[in-house]
C-alpha cells in the first residue's frame, strides 16, 4: 500500500502544502492510508490508544502549521504529503531511512502534480533528508553550503539496509525557517513535527529562524487580503 496526500477540502482551493518524509520514518511498521494520518484530524477523537496516537500526530501537524501561518487558513485548505510514499526497509535503531534518489525523484514529480493542479502559495517541508534532496534535485534553489554539509555520510550508505546520516552536524540551521520563491510560490524548510514545539537544544538553535519565518509569511498578505480561517 502506498500512503497518499491528503487535503479536507477541495484540492483546487489548497494554499498550504505540507511536505513530510516517508510512511515509516523509523521504527513503526504502522503504514498510513494518509500522510501523517490527517484524516483523523477530522474524525472523532478515538479512545484506542493505537487510533489516538494517530490522531495526534494529525493534530499536532495541523496545530504546527496553524502556528507557522498565524491560523490564516482553515485546515481544509492544507494538502499534506510526504517525499516518499512507499514503505522502506527500518534504518538501525536511532537512525533515519535513508529515501533512495529513484524514490525523492518520484515524490517531486508528485509533489509537481499537486501544485499544478492547487492554489497553494507556501510550501513547508520537514526536515533534513527531505530538504537536501528537493534541493538536491532542483525543486526549489540549492545553497551550496547546506548541500555539502547535508550530503549523506558513507557509513549511512554502505549499511545494509543504507540509512541517511548528514555528513556534517547541524546542517539544517544553515536553511531552517528561510523563504525559498519557486514559481511565485514560498518554499520553507521547517523541523520535522516531532520536534515541535521547540524545546532545549531546538530552541535555543531555531527559536530566532521561526520567528523571522513567521514574519516573513505574515509579509506575503496585506491588510484587506484572504482573512484568516477563510
Amino acid at each position: 500500500m502506498r500512503t497518499k496526500f491528503f487535503c479536507a477540502g477541495d484540492l483546487r482551493e489548497a494554499r498550504v502544502l505540507v511536505i513530510g518524509h516517508d510512511p515509516r520514518l523509523q521504527r513503526s511498521d504502522t503504514q498510513s492510508q494518509y500522510a501523517f494520518f490527517a484524516d483523523y484530524y477530522f474524525r472523532p477523537i478515538p479512545t484506542q490508544r493505537s487510533e489516538l496516537q494517530k490522531y495526534k500526530l494529525a493534530q499536532a501537524v495541523f496545530s504546527y502549521v496553524a502556528y507557522l501561518i498565524s491560523s490564516r487558513y482553515s485546515p481544509d485548505k492544507l494538502v499534506l504529503t510526504n517525499l516518499c510514499n512507499t514503505a522502506l526497509p527500518h534504518a538501525p535503531k536511532r537512525k533515519t531511512v535513508l529515501i533512495p534518489q529513484q524514490e525523492a525523484r518520484a515524490g517531486i514529480s508528485a509533489i509537481r502534480d499537486i501544485l499544478h493542479q492547487s492554489s497553494v502559495e507556501v510550501v513547508f517541508a520537514m526536515s533534513l533528508q527531505v530538504n537536501y534532496w528537493l534541493q538536491k534535485l532542483g525543486f526549489y534553489p540549492p545553497v551550496p553550503e547546506f548541500l555539502r554539509a547535508a550530503e549523506p555520510a558513507p557509513r549511512g550508505l554502505k549499511h545494509e539496509p543504507p540509512y541517511y546520516e548528514a555528513r556534517r552536524g547541524r546542517a539544517f540551521q544553515l536553511i531552517c525557517g528561510k523563504c525559498f520563491n519557486v514559481d511565485g510560490r514560498r518554499v520553507i524548510p521547517i523541523l520535522h513535527v516531532k520536534n515541535w514545539p521547540l524545546r532545549g537544544v531546538f530552541k535555543k538553535a531555531y527559536a530566532q529562524a521561526y520567528e523571522d519565518c513567521v514574519n516573513d509569511v505574515n509579509s506575503l498578505y496585506t491588510p484587506g487580503s484572504q482573512q484568516p480561517g477563510a
